[in-house]
């Protein structure tokens, strides 16, 4: 695939567990003029100190403590408190409107005492924030068992149409729902071979509709590989749903 060649190196390096469908989906025009950005961001690491500084904040009540420093990989003692730290990371970070450290591969991390240590690298994005507000409408809708607010999410996020058939509509709805595995209901572990295979299958239904999806997607397709293979390395069990309502609640209170 042509894409594939000329993609920038991290974005390519990244993209290799991300399946290439998912890239025909994104309009040529929209990917492309990231391409740029992503140079800046990784040559000239524009926007990262602010981005740091604003996420070393949010993260510290969670005891994920940021660092410059390369981490010195090492094996670890309780890999169930590390999936949990980096499932709250994942969850924290899309709860804020300042942007997405995307990278959450194992050799970024380590253990400092009480505390998950996080050296993130500068391959960062910014949501645009209608795509960040409507995923957070598809999480809180799948979490809380509310279908309407779920479905809103996905038509938000640009992923149902409002011409879809109620069968359309379904059928999207579940393929969505299948990176969720069984978070809902019980202890989740993370496959990333299973996330893959859903990716594929929801591509191919979008490709089927003629849907093209937001650069946003690609990102977002990244962040979570990188999640599923650390946790997958980790090779534990994680509660996926109060973790994630943990982090919301928090962030709720400090709205109010």
């Amino acid at each position: 695939m042509i894409l594939m060649r000329i993609l920038p190196g991290i974005l390519k390096e990244l993209s290799r567990h991300v399946p290439t469908v998912l890239f025909q989906t994104v309009e040529w025009a929209d990917l492309a003029s990231e391409f740029p950005k992503i140079s800046k961001r990784m040559l000239q690491k524009e926007g990262f100190d602010e981005l740091y500084q604003t996420n070393k904040e949010l993260l510290c009540p969670y005891s994920i403590e940021l660092t410059t420093h390369a981490i010195n990989n090492k094996e670890y003692a309780n890999k169930k408190w590390i999936g949990e730290k980096i499932l709250t990371l994942y969850f924290v970070q899309l709860f804020s409107s300042s942007g997405i450290f995307l990278d959450l591969r194992q050799n970024h991390f380590s253990t400092k005492g009480p505390h998950l240590l996080w050296h993130p690298t500068s391959f960062w994005t910014k949501f645009d924030e209608d795509f960040r507000l409507g995923l957070l409408k598809v999480y809180e809708g799948f979490y809380l068992e509310n279908d309407d607010l779920y479905y809103d999410g996905l038509e938000t996020i640009g992923l149902l149409k409002k011409d879809f058939s109620l069968s359309d509509k379904k059928e999207l709805g579940d393929l969505f729902r299948a990176q969720f595995g069984s978070a809902l209901s019980e202890e989740m572990s993370f496959k990333l071979e299973n996330f893959k295979n859903s990716i594929i299958k929801m591509s191919d239904f979008l490709l089927s509709k003629k849907v093209n999806i937001s650069k946003d997607f690609l990102y977002l397709g990244i962040y979570l590989v990188t999640m599923y293979s650390i946790l997958e390395e980790m090779g534990e069990r994680y509660p996926v749903k109060d973790i994630y309502l943990d982090v919301r609640r928090k962030f709720k209170n400090s709205e109010n």
